[in-house]
């Protein structure tokens, strides 16, 4: 299941709270330097926790970016179609149909990005070559005009990719930044509530420990219900 942000910020956060917590206890930290973990490991995992930290904003950066690329691609695309789609209404009303060819008109309109652009080049390209449209409007100020649409539709989808390529990277290295720290975190729990037991310290690192069963607990436990005797039917009457 893929990790939220929300899940992703609770475990930063219970990872730094560990951490912080150990290195500002003078008594957790003797403690647990005892079972392996001093200085030097804990500054591992603070290291951890600043690298994770640091993929995690890097990758809200570019999720961020990749939104506004998505938003400016839309909006570009709308514009390129309409240029698209007006400069074919008129060709098909104005010109000879043996022309359309010329202008790759002879079908509908792509669907696909790149068969789009394709089709779009091809027809503003070659439509300053078509005289006749000049008289509807489309001469080479107007065509150059529209023909801009075009270009900023192709540029802004590049950006569009480029930032997906640029949020997936950033989702991979969060990945991998924050499997090393969890696995870090993990392992510094359980042998910290070795160190810790027999004490309330543990509450300091946001764990808590869980308590084992009493004797007459257990016992309790083995017990079981006893089962319902069975209830005699009664004797049918003498005749």
């Amino acid at each position: 299941m893929p990790r939220t942000q929300s899940t992703i910020s609770r475990q930063l956060e219970a990872a730094q709270k560990i951490i912080a917590n150990t290195q500002a206890d003078a008594e957790i930290k003797a403690l647990v330097a005892a079972y392996g973990y001093n200085d030097a490991m804990l500054n591992e995992g603070q290291k951890l926790y600043e690298a994770a930290q640091a993929v995690y904003n890097a990758q809200a950066r570019a999720k961020g970016a990749q939104l506004l690329a998505t938003q400016d691609f839309t909006a570009a695309q709308a514009q390129a179609v309409k240029a698209y789609q007006d400069l074919a209404k008129v060709a098909r009303a104005a010109i000879n149909p043996a022309q359309l060819t010329t202008l790759n008109l002879n079908g509908v309109m792509p669907k696909k990005t790149a068969d789009f652009l394709a089709a779009a080049k091809r027809l503003f390209a070659n439509a300053a070559a078509v005289s006749a449209l000049a008289k509807f409007g489309y001469d080479a100020a107007k065509l150059e005009a529209e023909r801009a649409k075009i270009s900023a539709f192709e540029a802004a989808s590049n950006r569009q990719d480029t930032a997906r390529g640029e949020t997936q990277n950033a989702t991979q290295a969060q990945t991998a930044a924050l499997t090393a720290l969890n696995k870090w975190t993990a392992q510094y729990i359980k042998i910290a509530k070795v160190a810790l037991s027999g004490t309330q310290l543990s509450e300091k690192l946001g764990v808590v420990a869980r308590s084992s069963p009493t004797a007459a607990q257990r016992a309790a436990s083995k017990k079981q219900t006893p089962a319902l005797s069975k209830i005699e039917e009664p004797a049918a009457p003498k005749s």
